[in-house]
């Protein structure tokens, strides 16, 4: 049996989720709670969380925006069957629909232009990159060998005109991602580096795209994950707080 833990999260404007999910192996880590802060998600907007993992975002977001609907897909059975469990614990049976698909195959299992929104924290790693996780669930989640970010931003035919694709991807890669993304016409509306400390490189990027939009971008201010102390700063302090409990 998979040893598990529970933890309590919080993020700003949306309250306290519960979270089941293995004690080794995948876990979510802060980028995904960086990621569900960046969204932004309308009243009755229906979103779609590929690769959702044990349900962290659509979690955090279902709490955040009651009235939107959510789809949160991922085809590893073992976290599957936690993100049915984190679910129903947190009681957004109504709110989120969980499906198991392979991202390649969801656009033949779901309507085209049926998106508002899609929400994606994909594998970070090209295939064959990078060292192998000894969990083959980490791994599946941290290297692109199931599924590159191509595959990823391919899901834009399931978005309406205007909707909004949200992702977290690494620095290293923003150029890279940008491009990809203005080939599918999805323009590139807001951006945020993160930096892990002040005076280090950023080590992620925050996008927001639009399908079909005009060209404008509106770069925010960088975000600076740790204090010279190693604490964390206020802002991402503002983010989640200190609820972070076992």
């Amino acid at each position: 049996m998979i040893a598990v833990t529970r933890d309590s999260i919080s993020l700003r404007n949306a309250g306290i989720i519960s979270i089941t999910q293995q004690k080794k192996g995948f876990r979510f880590t802060l980028d995904s709670l960086l990621l569900a802060d960046f969204c932004r998600i309308k009243p009755r907007d229906r979103v779609l969380e590929p690769g959702a993992g044990t349900g962290i975002i659509s979690l955090l977001l279902a709490k955040k925006s009651p009235k939107a609907r959510f789809v949160a897909d991922e085809v590893e059975p073992g976290a599957y069957e936690l993100l049915l469990r984190n679910i129903a614990d947190n009681e957004l049976s109504e709110s989120i629909t969980p499906v198991d698909r392979d991202i390649r195959d969801l656009g033949s299992s779901l309507s085209p232009h049926a998106f508002d929104v899609i929400v994606a924290n994909p594998p970070y790693t090209k295939a064959g990159a990078g060292r192998t996780s000894p969990f083959p669930d980490r791994h599946l989640a941290r290297q692109g060998q199931a599924a590159p970010i191509d595959a990823w931003l391919d899901l834009k035919d399931l978005l309406r005109n205007k909707g909004r694709f949200f992702i977290v991807f690494p620095a290293s890669r923003a150029a890279e991602l940008l491009a990809l993304l203005r080939i599918r016409d999805l323009e590139p509306k807001r951006l945020q580096f993160v930096h892990p400390s002040l005076h280090k490189p950023a080590s992620l990027v925050l996008v927001e795209a639009m399908r079909s939009a005009g060209i404008g971008l509106d770069v925010l201010p960088p975000l600076i994950v740790h204090e010279q102390d190693g604490g964390y700063t206020e802002e991402v302090r503002e983010i989640y707080g200190t609820r972070m409990q076992g």
